[in-house]
């Protein structure tokens, strides 16, 4: 499945406040899950590689976006792979290699095509992101929509981060 995303990620250290705003807006939490991301190497600078391990379920994620920047909705196009088979992950650890493993816990809350994660991510600490998913163009009412959100939550969140979570977490030693 291909998709655009506007999104934007911060550290957070007060999850209280940002789930109160996520009620007052009308953001329903769907779930809590325990996440694994396998980040491989892969030659660029702007796409990322991870195959998502969460309990039997796996996907692989492929993403080509920019730095995060403060108060700015970034477009990111992302490519989802339900993963059936118990092998690959085996395949690409031994010919792409493991950057990085990246462990969370995380809040899923959702309001229509907007996806609030609340992450506690190991070693790292706490991260929000918001983001907004299409399957078709970005329009302006949505990039609209997400300032709204954006401006609503922004009091209750610290740095923008202006990668990704591998950037974050220790490299993997080789």
């Amino acid at each position: 499945m291909n998709k655009t995303n506007l999104e934007l990620k911060h550290l957070c250290f007060d999850f209280r406040r940002v789930r109160a705003v996520l009620k007052e807006i009308g953001a329903r939490k769907e779930a809590t899950k325990n996440q694994t991301d396998y980040f491989f190497e892969i030659p660029s600078k702007t796409a990322r590689m991870k195959l998502r391990i969460e309990g039997k379920k796996q996907l692989l994620v492929y993403y080509e976006r920019p730095d995060f920047t403060k108060a700015s909705s970034t477009v990111s196009k992302v490519k989802l792979y339900d993963v059936k088979d118990d092998e690959l992950f085996d395949f690409l650890k031994e010919t792409l290699g493991v950057k990085a493993v990246v462990q969370k816990r995380r809040e899923v809350w959702r309001k229509a095509n907007t996806v609030f994660h609340i992450d506690n991510v190991k070693s790292v600490g706490g991260i929000f992101e918001i983001e907004l998913q299409k399957k078709g163009k970005i329009t302006s009412s949505d990039k609209k929509r997400f300032k709204d959100y954006q401006n609503k939550l922004l009091p209750y969140l610290g740095r923008v981060i202006r990668s990704s979570n591998v950037d974050l977490v220790p490299a993997r030693s080789k």
